[in-house]
């Protein structure tokens, strides 16, 4: 016997694209991540062989990188709740946009990006 034709495949196609961007930018964060931490590692190493190459910034790259590597399992673990909480709203035709999750996320991102440019400077 044949399944009935989902009326909502385009809903779940676009639904599965965003979890893929969201796959997407969580991996480029945990990749930064890494990076960084391998680049405190040099860092390190820069310092004990030129002791006067001091920065007090250096000394929380480690932190940062891991930190990072931490953001993108929490991006990926918030990304699939989302995708499984839209899922099941589409099939029973109850999904409603989450502005606060929007807002809420929007504001985060220039809390830490105003912080990141407060850092350059």
């Amino acid at each position: 016997m044949d399944k009935p034709l989902n009326r909502h495949i385009s809903d779940h196609l676009a639904n599965e694209r965003t979890l893929l961007a969201w796959i997407r930018t969580s991996i480029a964060v945990i990749a930064l991540g890494i990076a960084i931490n391998r680049f405190s590692l040099f860092l390190m190493e820069i310092n004990q062989v030129l002791p006067e190459v001091r920065s007090a910034a250096n000394r929380h790259v480690a932190a940062l990188g891991a930190g990072l590597v931490v953001l993108g399992i929490a991006i990926m673990v918030g990304a699939l709740w989302h995708y499984l909480r839209v899922s099941r709203a589409i099939d029973s035709e109850t999904y409603r946009p989450s502005t606060l999750v929007m807002v809420t996320t929007s504001a985060a991102i220039i809390v830490m990006g105003g912080a990141a440019l407060a850092w350059l400077f």
